[in-house]
């Protein structure tokens, strides 16, 4: 006979972060915050997959951003992450449009839900285009939660959503997980 508590059962869960990375990279620097590891963002604050195993974290975005964001947090700042590029096209005055970034995350979320490969999606955005994409999620059985960074949630993310959450610039800094710029 086996003895010993039961498992939590959050904990044989496996949740995912689906980063909205353009959105993640303006809200911290409008913060004026540097995260020299973007992952602690996640891990440090537990609730942010509610107790389940993050089995991975999903950045989307260009590379002028990940080359903006490798000078500004360092090196090391997407360690742990899994980065996903769209197309940067030429835009008027010399700025770069994203093209299809959105589009890769949705097609994303929507996979991984159906496929059953994580049972809780975290979307870390404050963009209330993915608010239809997070309702497709949960057809599939799978829980939802929105996470903003250095700001709420709109009202339409939140209500889309299982559960929401923030995480200020200023318990980003008390923890240690970041710096001010």
């Amino acid at each position: 006979m086996v003895s010993g508590g039961s498992p939590n059962l959050k904990q044989l869960q496996r949740a995912m972060l689906f980063v909205d990375g353009t959105n993640l990279l303006y809200r911290l620097e409008g913060a004026k915050v540097i995260v020299p590891r973007l992952s602690k963002l996640f891990t440090t604050f537990s609730y942010v997959t509610n107790s389940r195993e993050l089995v991975r974290i999903y950045f989307y975005t260009i590379q002028k951003h990940i080359d903006a964001a490798l000078q500004r947090h360092g090196a090391q700042c997407f360690e742990d992450i899994r980065i996903v590029l769209g197309e940067g096209v030429p835009a008027s005055g010399g700025n770069v449009k994203e093209k299809g970034v959105d589009a890769l995350l949705v097609a994303d979320l929507i996979y991984h839900a159906a496929s059953r490969n994580c049972d809780s999606a975290v979307l870390v955005s404050t963009d209330t285009d993915f608010t239809y994409a997070i309702k497709r999620v949960e057809d599939f059985g799978c829980r939802t939660a929105v996470l903003g960074i250095c700001t709420e949630p709109p009202d339409r993310l939140k209500q889309s959503s299982d559960r929401c959450y923030s995480i200020t610039a200023e318990q980003i800094l008390t923890t240690g997980v970041g710096r001010t710029a």
